[in-house]
């Protein structure tokens, strides 16, 4: 499953925050063009961000033991805090702008691959 969103197509939702938060979840909801799939904390192996070669892009990586979720945005450490903290409620393709002059978090692109795949 793999979504990517662009400013004026059908289905834009940039103007809605790249995530929400609660106290304390056992599950994150990760939302897409192409559905949803909500994914346990207890099944988070590790998590990786690191910059995308040549641009102001960051990949945020989280390998869970049934399935790999990659996150495309800029601002992701604010996100990948949350995640460590287990507050994550849901996270979708959102936030601020992609210029990079924005603190907030903006995820551009999630992807949802079975199986825990091996971080480049």
């Amino acid at each position: 499953m793999r979504a990517s969103n662009t400013q004026g197509q059908p289905g834009d939702n940039t103007a809605k925050p790249a995530y929400e938060t609660a106290e304390q979840n056992l599950f994150t909801r990760f939302e897409t063009n192409g559905g949803a799939i909500i994914l346990p904390y207890a099944g988070l192996m590790f998590a990786q961000l690191s910059p995308s070669a040549g641009s102001a892009l960051e990949t945020l990586t989280l390998t869970y033991v049934t399935h790999t979720v990659t996150l495309e945005g800029t601002q992701l450490l604010p996100l990948l805090l949350i995640i460590q903290k287990g507050r994550a409620e849901t996270i979708r393709i959102g936030g601020g702008p992609s210029n990079g002059t924005h603190t907030t978090p903006a995820v551009r692109e999630i992807t949802v691959a079975e199986g825990a795949q091996k971080s480049e």
